[in-house]
Formats: structure tokens, sequence, C-alpha cells
């Protein structure tokens, strides 16, 4: 189980941009500057299938942990216009970047088997529940996701959200903000408080 310290460690070291060597023999996918396939994605909630009423998320899909992040800078881009244009100015674009950065350098893949979960330029694929880079990244997109929802950033949104839990790991992750709260509440606090003020300034 992850420590508070470690999470809250995390979520801070995660707002600074870390340049990773490129793989050998990999070429982008996207336009310079942005996360693969950023391009390929909406930023709306509506992306995600809809399964017994809710828009069900896996967490452990490099594209649905991107959307998670698409979402929550599309969302907020209305408050920090004025710092930045094409979301360079958005404080979460940090955050996406970082993801983007961790996926091309194969973090998420397999420790025993860098063949599983592995980079494939030419796709988008998994994230091992194995990988330790892969773990602290989630608590990262799950925290603030979780923290807008409870904020009721999304108030609009047709459907509820269920992030999908597979049946590996499962205790050492939380998937629901009741599950967050109980475990990380202060960590909680601290992301739903940055989305209630964007609500607030929205009103």
């Amino acid at each position: 189980m992850w420590t508070m310290l470690g999470i809250s460690n995390f979520l801070f070291l995660s707002c600074f941009s870390v340049g990773f060597a490129q793989n050998p023999g990999t070429a982008p996918v996207v336009n310079e500057g942005y996360p693969p396939f950023w391009d390929q994605i909406n930023g709306d909630i509506a992306e995600y299938p809809v399964k017994n009423g809710k828009s069900v998320i896996n967490v452990w899909n490099y594209l649905d942990r991107l959307k998670m992040y698409k979402i929550l800078i599309t969302e907020t881009n209305k408050y920090f216009v004025q710092f930045g244009k094409n979301n360079t100015g958005n404080v979460l674009w940090a955050l996406a970047l970082y993801y983007g950065k961790l996926y091309e350098t194969a973090r998420f893949s397999e420790p025993t088997n860098t063949f599983v979960c592995a980079y494939e330029a030419g796709s988008p694929g998994c994230i091992s529940i194995n990988s330790g880079w892969g773990g602290m990244n989630f608590y990262v997109v799950t925290m603030n996701f979780l923290g807008a929802v409870e904020a009721g950033l999304f108030k609009d949104a047709p459907h509820e959200v269920e992030l999908v839990a597979p049946a590996a790991h499962r205790s050492d992750f939380c998937y629901s903000i009741e599950e967050c709260r109980a475990l990380y509440g202060q960590a909680m606090d601290v992301a739903t408080r940055f989305y209630q003020e964007a609500v607030f300034l929205s009103q």
C-alpha cells in the first residue's frame, strides 16, 4: 500500500516536467511537445463506454488515463488562459506531459518482462499494475479526477463515472471517492479543494 508521504511527494514532484531519454528506434506519433495520441482524443467524458448507466474508465489503459488528464485540462482551461495558450498556461499540463514521457520511455512496462505493456509507437497500450511508475501515476490522476468529481466539476456529465478495478492487487489501490477518502483523506482534501475553487469561480 502506498504511504501518504509517498503520494504527497509524488503529487508535488509531478508538477515538474522531467526529460527522460527517448527509446532508441521509436518515432513520435503526435506533434512535438504533446503526449503520444493526444490529438486522437477529445477530452470529453462521453468518449468512455457506458455500462449500467455509468461511464467506465480502465485506469490501467494508457489511452483511458490520458483522456482523464485531457478532460481535467479541458474543464479547467478557462481559468488559466491568461497564463498561456494551447494548454501551456494550465497548471495541470505538466502532469499530462510527465505522463506521456513515462509512457514513451517504457516506465509502464512489466518489470520482469519489458515486452508486456511496453511502449509501442504505433498504438496505445496498457500500464502494468506491477510498474512502480504506473502505480504512483495512478494516484496522481485518480486523486485529481475523483477530487474533480467530488467538487462537482463534471456536474453536466450525462453519466456517473466508474473506475475499473482489476482483480490483481485490488487492495493496493483505491477506485472510488469513498475508498480514496478512507485511505488518503488528506490527499483527497487537497485535490477536492483545488477543483472546488474552479467550480466556485465558474458560478
